[in-house]
Order: structure tokens, then C-alpha cells, then sequence
């Protein structure tokens, strides 16, 4: 070792190539330990100078697939450990547009991060296109939506009011054609009482798609500024088991008469102001529903929107249809509709083994005064003055029309002479 260290000391030649060896040797270890890698990086690109073209009569539109590029950064692994997307800058200065007459018109892109070199920095595309338009203005409502969001179960949102009632949107031509809507989204999940809420404000074009947030805040502007848009929710109460009253405007044809009136469904859901609520109370719990009923002969089925008859300040319940389907019979004058339980249907010589079944559990049965009518009369029976019995004789299995045989109190009749359907079938 002494030897070698000697030698070493008195010549030069050695003594160079020793710091030669180490240098190579640090080359090695740094390039093993520390090597030059490429990593890649989705940047959106900023662009400068706008007022280039933006200048109060034309814009510009990026479309979403050119708002980022994506940039490679060549460095040391130790460099780019402490580099993000947030470090690097891509610019696009429209002052270096390569032709203004183009459209689109591409302009290049400048790429930028401290620390690397401009020439270790690459793109994925140099330059980005742009749609130079004409500058359009619109006003548009703004609507409120809750979305799937209910208050709690006692109540029902009645009404909406946005701080803002109507915004002023500018930008280019085509995206401000291309809305339909303004809506201003809240949350009422479990509210109880009225408030004040905060909303997120999106836009809907034609198709019914949101536009994206990047579009709203790259190509949009609003008259004042971004709006911060509260919504006053005013919470209805409900009211439940009200019932439809049906009026009937107006006098059948003569010799004839309004008989049963019926409703489906019977009874819905509603909710309103305390007020409305307690003048619905007033009025028996009841919806008037008026029928015109003018010089008709035969009964009268029809399919009637709720909406057109609710009071001011109530609304239907969420979950109940804005349909009721309202059903007026009309009869002979001096005639009434009884309806019969099948269960009151006696059932003669039915062959043993066999059930019988209904495809309605009432049955309705018209039956008439055996007298000169009367239209002051009024015809007065009940079901339970009734006498049914079907006789079965000779039937089997199957399903069958079978006429129902009915015994009136004295002084009724009937015009015919009612048929039923029944089905029997085996016992098990």
C-alpha cells in the first residue's frame, strides 16, 4: 500500500488519471441513483392578450378538447419529484396568432417551468385552435330545481324565490344560442321551516345537458359579475284525506236524473298556506270539482287535471298524480243506482267442488218506482232491500254469464233484468 501511494505521489500521469476514474465513478453513481427521466403532466393552457380579439363586438371559443395539453418535462429524478401540473405554464398569447383570417386561427403555445430548461420541455401539440364569433347577449329566467332533495315529511316546498329573478349572459354567439335554461340548484333535505338557502347556479342547453363548468367560466360573462344566487324556500304544510266534492252545473236531459257520482282516486294529498289550508278545512276537507251536466242522456266518464281546480295557495302532494277520474251516472228520472256487495249473492244449486268468483266486488243495479215518477221523488232504496241469489244449475268449471235474480220491496221494478260474469273453479 505504502508502495502504491508512493508511486502515485511522484507521478503526475497516475495522479491524473486517478481524478479522471473518480469522475467517471461519480458520473456512474449519480446516473444510477439520480437518472434522467421524462414525466408527463396535463396542463390547462392560459391564454393571454384576449383583448386581441375579444374587443367588445367579437370573442373566442377553445373547445374543451383543446383547454389542455399535455406537457413532457425531461430532468433529474430528484427534480421532478418536486415538480407538479400547478409549476408548469403553458401559455397562448393570441398577439402570435399564425393567421388571423383563419378560423379556426391556431395559435402557438409557450410552455414554461422554473428550474428545467425550455429545451427539456415538450408538448403533445404546439399550437391550439380557436373559433373567433360574434359576441351575443341574452337575458334568461332563472328557475329553481330540489332536485331529489324533500323537506321533512310534514311539509312541501310551495314556493321558490331567487335573489335573482333574471340573468344577463354574453359570450360567443354559439354558446349563448346554445342555452335554454338557468337553474338554480338547492338542497331542502329535512327542512322544516322557511328560509334562506344557498344554490348552485348551472346552465342547460337544448338537448337537456349541463354545459361544464370550464365553458361558464372560460367563455362566459355576466352582467354584474358571477352571481351568488340565494333561494327563500317557503315550506308548505300538508293536508291529508281531502276529498274531491263534484258539482254538476246544469240539468240532465228531461226525464232523467244525476244518479251516483264517484272519484278516483277518492281522496288525495295536498299542501298549502296556513290560511289556504284552513279555508279548505271550511269547505268540508273538499276539492269542487263543477261538471256540466247540461241536457245529457247517458252516464259521463271523464278524465279531468287536478291542477285546474286547486285553490290559490295549495298544491298536490309530490307523490300524488295531478289526474282524477270523475264517473256521473244518469238514470231514468224516478230511477236509482243501488250497489250491490257480491258477497249478499246467494248462491243456488252450485255442484259440489266448485267456487265461485267475481270480477267486481259491487254491483250496480238500477231499479225504478212502480208509479207515475215524480221528479221532486225521491227514490230512496238501499242495498240491503235487495234480494240476489244466482242459480247455478247444469254450470261447471269454466267462466259463465249468468242473469243475478232480484227481489224489490213492493212498488220497484227493474228496466232488465241484470248479467254478471262468475268463474268457478275446482277446490283444491
Amino acid at each position: 500500500m505504502n508502495k502504491l501511494l508512493s508511486k502515485l505521489k511522484n507521478n503526475p500521469g497516475l495522479k491524473l488519471l486517478s481524478v479522471l476514474i473518480a469522475i467517471i465513478v461519480w458520473y456512474i453513481v449519480v446516473g444510477y441513483n439520480d437518472p434522467v427521466i421524462t414525466k408527463s403532466y396535463s396542463v390547462h393552457i392560459n391564454v393571454t392578450n384576449d383583448s386581441y380579439i375579444a374587443n367588445g363586438k367579437r370573442s373566442y371559443i377553445i373547445d374543451e378538447t383543446y383547454k389542455s395539453v399535455v406537457v413532457y418535462v425531461k430532468a433529474n429524478r430528484s427534480i421532478l419529484k418536486d415538480i407538479s401540473y400547478s409549476d408548469i405554464t403553458v401559455e397562448a398569447d393570441l398577439t402570435q396568432i399564425v393567421d388571423l383570417n383563419e378560423n379556426p386561427a391556431y395559435v402557438p403555445l409557450a410552455p414554461s417551468c422554473p428550474g428545467v430548461d425550455p429545451t427539456d420541455i415538450t408538448l403533445s401539440r404546439t399550437t391550439v385552435p380557436i373559433t373567433i364569433s360574434d359576441i351575443a347577449s341574452k337575458e334568461f329566467p332563472v328557475t329553481v330545481s330540489t332536485g331529489n332533495t324533500s323537506p321533512a315529511k310534514d311539509y312541501e316546498v310551495g314556493k321558490t324565490t331567487p335573489s335573482a329573478q333574471k340573468l344577463v349572459i354574453s359570450g360567443p354567439e354559439s354558446v349563448v344560442n346554445s342555452i335554454d335554461n338557468v337553474v338554480a340548484n338547492i338542497d331542502v333535505t329535512g327542512m322544516s321551516s322557511s328560509r334562506s338557502v344557498k344554490s348552485s347556479l348551472k346552465l342547460i342547453d337544448k338537448n337537456q345537458a349541463e354545459i361544464s363548468d370550464t365553458i361558464v367560466q372560460d367563455d362566459l360573462t355576466f352582467e354584474g359579475g358571477y352571481p351568488d344566487i340565494d333561494v327563500y324556500v317557503e315550506l308548505w304544510k300538508k293536508m291529508t284525506d281531502v276529498r274531491f266534492a263534484v258539482e254538476c252545473v246544469g240539468s240532465p236531459r228531461e226525464g232523467y236524473v244525476v244518479g251516483d257520482i264517484s272519484t278516483v282516486p277518492e281522496s288525495i294529498t295536498v299542501a298549502g298556506t296556513d290560511e289556504a289550508l284552513e279555508n279548505l278545512k271550511e269547505n268540508g276537507n273538499a276539492i269542487t270539482i263543477p261538471v256540466d251536466v247540461e241536457d245529457v242522456s247517458s252516464d259521463i266518464a271523464a278524465e279531468l287535471s287536478i291542477s285546474d281546480f286547486l285553490p290559490e295557495n295549495i298544491m298536490f302532494s309530490e307523490n300524488t298524480t295531478d289526474t282524477v277520474n270523475v264517473n256521473i251516472s244518469i238514470v231514468s228520472a224516478g230511477s236509482q243506482t243501488v250497489s250491490l256487495d257480491v258477497e249478499k249473492i246467494s248462491q243456488s244449486n252450485l255442484a259440489d267442488g266448485l267456487v265461485v268468483s267475481y270480477d267486481k266486488t259491487e254491483i250496480p243495479i238500477v231499479v225504478r218506482k212502480d208509479v207515475g215518477y215524480d221528479e221532486d221523488y225521491d227514490v230512496d232504496l238501499k242495498a240491503e232491500d235487495l234480494q240476489a241469489v244466482i242459480d247455478f244449475s247444469g254450470l261447471t268449471e269454466g267462466d259463465h254469464t249468468v242473469q243475478l235474480q232480484l227481489t224489490l220491496p213492493e212498488g220497484y221494478y227493474m228496466d232488465e233484468t241484470p248479467e254478471i260474469t262468475v268463474h268457478l273453479k275446482k277446490t283444491a
